[in-house]
């Protein structure tokens, strides 16, 4: 079976993903994965085979700023769709060569305007989703960041946001197909939820121990469990980086992933201050937000590059994170609390998944972030019996899942190879 896995985003949209292509391959699989070509390299450096796309994801997340006062989630959102529409024509012409000619094509929420786009051409599509989007009474769109507006809001606001992410992409879809000789989409407005309606696939990658499964979700979406990216097989942690975690109590793990944090350097100032006022270290993870410091010399606190979550978090005592969707899961499979600091789109959202489920603190958004909130935070984190227990107790049951293993015996039947 020739399988394509058509990506775009940031790296946590990209990493989870390689775990699925991985099991697809070991099962003798044809498996092309289709990424951003900052993070194609990544990808094919883990053995996959790539097709990278003429777009760098480090170039899209920078145009983000950190949504500030109580519309700033909306306008984020706004800045959403624009960069989608922009950017939306480059991404199918370049993904149509790679996936037309695949047996299974899966689709990332970031790449879903190719499900209109390939339907009738031959492939068959489903969604392969790291966060709840799916219209429903229990809970608000992820990507609102909200927990929920009430049964009736929830399901209107997410028939709203999916006509609202693909709204820009409509006249181009319409294009394309004539291109490649096939009909018109008659109803536009409703494609997404009729899909659904009509038991299209998708496949939700993350635990139902943390966002349970609604009863009123169509019977094609199937909740398997994280989806873990593949290990890296060149990598080794640093001499320093080995000697700082030798050389006292486990550390707090700081990581704010691919997110753009504004003034980054008074960003660090708090953190560093925080953790002093509440007596933890720091490993501090630089990432796209450039939090490093080559200039300090403070003996509890250690700036890194890139180190696998996986296995950074087994030596945390906790983690302070902006709870996207692929940190949020690797701080819960090892069983550590969070501080969750939330930055834009579904990131608000998991964080009150973790300050409802007793592992992590109240959230402190980034916008709302100092140095009282955090310390107070982090005390919390670091010495509450009660939170580390449940902590624990949840990293035991998210490990005993494989998401990744699941979703490809979904994505096998769905191809129609017989089930194992």
């Amino acid at each position: 079976m020739k399988v394509a896995i058509a990506l775009a985003g940031s790296t946590g949209d990209v990493a989870p993903y390689t775990g699925v292509a991985a099991r697809l391959v070991a099962r003798g699989h044809d498996v092309v994965v289709a990424a951003p070509r900052d993070l194609a390299a990544h990808v094919d450096a883990l053995g996959l085979t790539t097709a990278p796309l003429p777009a760098d994801a480090r170039d899209q997340v920078a145009d983000f700023a950190p949504p500030t006062g109580p519309l700033g989630r909306f306008a984020t959102m706004r800045q959403l769709s624009g960069t989608l529409a922009d950017s939306g024509e480059l991404l199918a012409r370049s993904l149509l060569p790679v996936v037309a000619d695949a047996d299974v094509v899966v689709l990332s929420p970031m790449t879903i305007l190719m499900a209109p786009l390939l339907d009738g051409l031959g492939p068959t599509t489903l969604g392969l989703y790291l966060q709840p989007l799916l219209p429903t009474r229990a809970h608000a769109p992820s990507f609102l960041g909200v927990r929920s507006l009430g049964g009736p809001a929830n399901l209107a606001s997410a028939r709203a946001y999916l006509q609202a992410v693909s709204r820009p992409h409509w006249p181009l879809i319409q294009q394309m197909r004539a291109e490649q000789g096939l009909a018109p989409i008659s109803d536009l407005r409703g494609y997404y939820e009729a899909a659904l309606s009509a038991g299209w696939t998708v496949v939700q990658g993350f635990s139902r121990h943390v966002v349970p499964d609604p009863p009123d979700l169509p019977t094609s979406v199937r909740t398997v469990g994280y989806c873990w990216p593949v290990p890296d097989p060149a990598w080794a942690p640093d001499a320093r980086l080995v000697d700082f975690l030798a050389d006292g109590p486990a550390p707090v793990v700081v990581t704010f992933g691919s997110m753009p944090l504004g003034d980054a350097a008074a960003v660090r100032r708090m953190l560093v201050a925080a953790a002093a006022r509440a007596g933890v270290r720091l490993v501090l993870q630089s990432g796209w937000g450039s939090l490093a410091d080559p200039t300090h010399h403070d003996p509890t606190v250690l700036d890194v590059g890139y180190v696998p979550h996986e296995w950074l978090f087994a030596r945390a005592a906790a983690v302070v994170h902006h709870a996207g969707a692929g940190t949020t899961a690797a701080g819960l499979r090892a069983g550590i609390p969070a501080v969750p600091v939330p930055v834009l789109l579904d990131q608000p959202f998991w964080a009150g998944r973790l300050h409802h489920l007793g592992v992590a603190p109240r959230p402190v958004p980034l916008g709302r972030l100092t140095v009282d909130r955090l310390a107070d935070a982090l005390r919390t984190a670091t010495t509450d019996p009660e939170m580390r227990r449940r902590a624990a107790e949840l990293g035991r049951l998210i490990a005993a899942e494989d998401g990744a293993g699941a979703a490809a015996d979904v994505i096998e039947q769905v191809g129609g190879v017989p089930v194992r």
